[in-house]
């Protein structure tokens, strides 16, 4: 017999919830969305245009009664946790999108309470299936960089403060809390935990209550020094990743591909094979004692994160990203924090997990 899908809200209709979200979830194997939460009478009124039948609710207490048994949390960052964890009161499997949460404790918290209500918690780390990540995963599986001792990774993005956008770090806004989570969790997932770091943050762009520029050095306990670079008054891009070991080096410029099809309104339904694919001018190259030349990018591959997360609501696999992943990216925000503004070296103490 053929598993029923699992019948998914997302909560938030925003830019996250209309671009990133939806247009996966409507076309995942395995999901049906069944509704959005959003109490903003104009994006109730988006809803209904743009995915007739998804019902628009106001609030999360209405899922149960429609028969949803999980929800993407898409909101703005600080409510990202108080809703959470009203998901789970409620009986629903989450996902959590980035930033998993504000800080350490409130992650902690949250996974903990997941456990104790026996649900499915993970994170959308999407960008675990970015083409070039997938690409320099490779590259490390095979060998062809032999034993890889350095990791430069960075999003460089040249953009003014908008009223909305001028919020605090408690309040979820800076560089470290938008893009830090992405850029950290690459780097732990390609290399492992970290031992200690240094950071530098600042702000810069004019109205500005909150780090713009971030700077991450990071060495893992496996030995890979990493630095993490992002920033949102940067006119000039730098490259998107360098990594180089003991056989070959690896360099790639400009962001995955997928985020630029869903800008354009397409989808993985609407562009089947070619969703992912990087066109061949933008693949990275590879350099080793014989010369250089281009590597030839994976597909991108966000597409495969949902019908994951609903296997995991069936209890037919793990998580797409285990939510204790989650929680170690916070304690490397927290402790970027404290070595920004005491310009120090913080050694990280081991997991919790």
């Amino acid at each position: 017999m053929t598993q029923s899908p699992v019948r998914w809200a997302l909560a938030g209709y925003g830019v996250g919830g209309r671009i990133f979200h939806a247009p996966l979830l409507t076309c995942a194997p395995g999901v049906e969305l069944i509704a959005v939460v959003t109490g903003n009478p104009d994006r109730q009124a988006q809803v209904a245009t743009d995915l007739p039948g998804v019902q628009a609710v106001p609030d999360l207490s209405s899922l149960p009664g429609l028969g949803v048994r999980a929800v993407t949390i898409t909101t703005p960052p600080a409510t990202h946790t108080p809703l959470a964890h009203q998901a789970l009161d409620l009986g629903l499997d989450v996902v959590v999108d980035k930033p998993f949460a504000l800080n350490t404790q409130a992650a902690l918290d949250l996974v903990e309470h997941a456990r104790q209500a026996g649900r499915m918690l993970t994170v959308y780390q999407n960008r675990r299936w970015d083409s070039d990540l997938l690409t320099v995963r490779k590259l490390i599986d095979t060998g062809a960089l032999g034993t890889v001792h350095r990791f430069v990774s960075r999003i460089d993005r040249f953009r003014p403060v908008k009223g909305g956008w001028a919020v605090g770090p408690d309040e979820g806004g800076g560089t470290l809390l938008d893009l830090g989570p992405h850029l950290i969790d690459q780097a732990l997932y390609l290399f492992g935990p970290v031992a200690r770091l240094h950071a530098q943050a600042r702000a810069i762009r004019a109205g500005s209550v909150t780090d713009d520029e971030i700077e991450l050095h990071l060495e893992h306990a496996t030995g890979v020094f990493s630095t993490i670079a992002a920033g949102m008054a940067s006119p000039a891009e730098g490259p998107r990743f360098q990594v180089n070991g003991t056989v070959g080096g690896f360099v790639v410029n400009g962001l995955d591909v997928q985020e630029a099809q869903l800008k354009e309104g397409a989808s993985p339904a609407s562009l089947g094979d070619a969703w992912g694919r990087e066109d061949p001018a933008d693949h990275g190259l590879l350099t080793t004692a014989e010369g250089s030349a281009p590597f030839p990018s994976e597909r991108g591959r966000w597409d495969t994160y949902y019908p994951a997360a609903a296997a995991a609501v069936l209890g037919a696999g793990p998580a797409p990203v285990d939510p204790w992943d989650a929680v170690d990216t916070a304690r490397v925000i927290d402790a970027a924090r404290v070595s920004a503004s005491e310009h120090r070296v913080v050694e990280m103490p081991a997991s919790p997990r």
